[in-house]
């Protein structure tokens, strides 16, 4: 599974359904599903629902309200409580001391606490984009970031969902510099865009393998139909399993430096290892 499918926070329907549903994990969202006159009881719903419906083994992330609105901290607050695999930190532009300084004050007030804190930033406008190794440097807490392509092809003044087009060489470049930047650092491999288009399947392909073979770890969607399309594009085969097995036990038995005509060499081997491992992981 390769994807993490965004479900309104105060939604509890849709919450329930989305923890039976073949993802990687659901993202709670406070932000753009939810209006600014009904954010604390999302907040509020959000704690009940996710009570009675988290699954064990299905990741869970919360999208905060932006870090220039008077709502994020409440968000971090009530976000703490669900124990969530991480913040997604939207129109994230600046660096994220602000949020490490957030949570130790809710940790002297409240006590340490008893999970890891992740921060997974969305990149969603040119400075963005233009300062990224700054802002993904900014904090030790920040594990992975993800790109989102409607907002920043917005602030560009572009699109990049008609594909009968080449894809504009600004939003291409910046899902490069991403994967780039996010390997300099040594974070996990970047999270790719949602795609608005949910009446063109192809077209969703299409933009998955983008960012598939820029090495990114999955994608973001928006409806449980996107679903099967992301994880097919991203599914490791079992030839493409057996063959990294293959390699590896080769390598292990007699030190083979070449197999079915290629050179293997380290970068072989390791992309052995990841295929095995993510296969492994996929199937666990």
């Amino acid at each position: 599974m390769a994807c993490l499918l965004f479900v309104p926070a105060h939604d509890e329907r849709k919450l329930q359904k989305a923890m039976q549903l073949p993802c990687s994990g659901v993202i709670l969202d406070l932000e753009d599903s939810v209006h600014p006159s009904q954010k604390q009881a999302a907040r509020h719903a959000m704690l009940e629902a996710v009570g009675k419906h988290r699954v064990a083994g299905k990741r869970l992330y919360v999208r905060i309200n932006g870090l220039h609105t008077s709502y994020w901290q409440d968000d971090v607050s009530s976000a703490m409580r669900i124990r969530p695999d991480g913040i997604v930190v939207p129109k994230a532009e600046h660096t994220l001391r602000t949020l490490d300084e957030y949570v130790k004050t809710l940790q002297a007030n409240q006590g340490p606490l008893d999970f890891p804190i992740h921060w997974l930033p969305l990149l969603e406008t040119a400075t963005a984009i233009m300062d990224m190794e700054a802002i993904l440097a900014s904090s030790p807490l920040i594990s992975a970031a993800a790109i989102g392509m409607a907002d920043l092809a917005l602030d560009l003044g572009t699109s990049w969902e008609d594909l009968s087009l080449a894809p504009s060489p600004l939003l291409v470049s910046a899902r490069e510099k991403l994967a780039l930047v996010s390997r300099k650092l040594h974070l996990s491999p970047p999270w790719d865009s949602v795609f608005m288009k949910l009446d063109d399947p192809e077209a969703l392909r299409k933009d998955t393998q983008i960012g598939k073979r820029l090495g990114f770890q999955g994608k973001h969607v928006i409806h449980p139909s996107q679903i099967e399309v992301v994880n097919d594009v991203y599914r490791i085969s079992e030839a493409e399993y057996t063959k990294a097995k293959d390699i590896l036990a080769a390598m292990e038995d007699n030190g083979a430096l070449q197999m079915d005509g290629q050179l293997v060499d380290e970068p072989v081997l390791q992309r052995a290892r990841q295929i095995v491992a993510r296969y492994e992981e996929m199937h666990a």
